[in-house]
């Protein structure tokens, strides 16, 4: 039966082009954006989980810059850190040379004293954002040693986490001017020296006066062997008498002095301990590597009190107390060297594992966008075959719907005569 008022042929074939339509939309919109998931509507579970997924990656990507920074710190402040070494190097070069007996000290003070000035000028100039690490003020109210980098971002459920990679800059600062502690160590040193001086005077009069005891022993031994002697008959018993006590003079004499000079030696041990224990309980050791007060001391005992920045050999003579403070302030300077080693060592570590961070973070990167793409990135290879075959399905769908509507127009033939 043909109806003018219901086609129901036209209906289906309307219906059918409607379903194509939408599916050949959907499909041009996966064509275009590469995304078969691209808003909540197309699938709610996995658009939320890329979108959180992507959200990880921003933050990651902002550790990533981070740690980059970081790492330009770490390097910045390790350039600083390499030039000062090669300065000092120089100063401790300068001081073997003020060794020697027909050294122009004061000629060499000028060059030592221009070193020291670069050392200041560069920790001063190795600025980093900002931020100098090198040359700090600890009593400032907003100074903090440790300079924490972001170095992760990670979530579980819904908690997130952010770590931090500490950086603790106390380990290689080059001056510190707090003013506190440099008043603190000055008057320790005033007191410790003289406390140290006094007990040297001590340690060396004893000293003296043991041996001078002994020797005047040995003399007054002696001198009795050969009273002994000359009164003999000074045949073989009486010579094998006389150096017998010869022997005895000797031996006691040498166990004296050596007994004394033990005694000496641990007496100026001591004080040079004490005079360390007290510079350090001044606080000298929070300052920098080279305005810190350090003790150097000779074999003989000399001890000498000076930071880098204050070292002066300009007056200094051939004598042997001075050459014994030339010794010490080279000393002083290769203990300073054995810290910026030290020092390089542990920012060079840090380095190493900044660059390990970065990379690791990266991979992070890499495995979410993996994921990402896993749950909603279209197959084009499938989409493009999909488009060619929804393409002809509409064609058709369009040709049968206009079968449809123009089955109607044969009623009209019933009606010609």
């Amino acid at each position: 039966m043909t109806s003018l008022m219901t086609n129901t042929s036209s209906m289906v074939a309307l219906q059918t082009l409607r379903s194509i339509n939408s599916n050949l939309d959907q499909t041009n919109n996966r064509v275009s954006t590469g995304l078969r998931v691209n808003s909540a509507s197309d699938n709610a579970a996995y658009w939320s989980i890329a979108t959180t997924t992507r959200s990880d990656n921003g933050a990651l990507g902002a550790v990533k810059d981070s740690l980059g920074l970081a790492k330009s710190s770490v390097d910045t402040v390790n350039t600083g850190l390499d030039t000062v070494r090669t300065a000092l190097q120089k100063v401790k070069e300068k001081l073997i040379t003020a060794a020697s007996p027909d050294a122009d000290r004061a000629k060499l003070q000028t060059e030592i004293g221009s070193l020291l000035g670069a050392l200041k000028n560069n920790a001063e100039s190795t600025v980093i954002s900002g931020s100098n690490w090198l040359s700090v003020d600890s009593s400032g109210a907003n100074y903090n040693a440790t300079k924490a980098v972001v170095a992760s971002f990670s979530r579980t459920g819904d908690s997130v986490q952010v770590d931090t990679i500490d950086i603790d800059t106390s380990k290689f600062k080059l001056l510190d001017a707090n003013a506190t502690v440099h008043t603190a160590v000055d008057a320790a040193v005033t007191t410790s020296s003289a406390t140290y001086a006094t007990a040297k005077t001590t340690a060396e009069t004893a000293y003296t006066t043991a041996s001078t005891t002994a020797t005047t022993a040995y003399d007054t031994a002696i001198g009795t062997a050969d009273t002994t002697f000359a009164g003999s008959a000074m045949d073989a018993a009486a010579v094998a008498a006389r150096d017998t006590a010869y022997a005895t003079a000797t031996n006691t004499r040498n166990a004296a002095v050596a007994t004394a000079d033990t005694a000496k030696t641990t007496a100026l041990d001591g004080a040079v301990l004490a005079l360390k224990n007290s510079l350090g309980a001044s606080g000298t050791n929070t300052l920098g590597i080279l305005d810190k007060s350090r003790v150097a001391a000779t074999d003989n005992g000399t001890a000498t009190v000076s930071s880098i920045m204050d070292i002066d050999i300009s007056s200094l003579t051939s004598s042997q107390t001075d050459l014994d403070k030339i010794a010490n302030y080279t000393s002083i300077v290769d203990a300073a060297l054995t810290d910026l080693t030290d020092a390089s060592t542990s920012l060079g570590s840090t380095a190493s594992r900044i660059e390990s961070q970065t990379n690791f973070v990266q991979a992070l990167q890499d495995a979410n966008n993996r994921a990402i793409g896993a749950l909603v990135d279209a197959n084009m290879e499938e989409e493009s075959t999909k488009l060619k075959a929804l393409q002809t399905q509409q064609q058709l769908a369009v040709q049968s719907l206009g079968i449809a509507n123009s089955s109607s127009q044969s009623v009209l033939s019933l009606f010609r005569g």
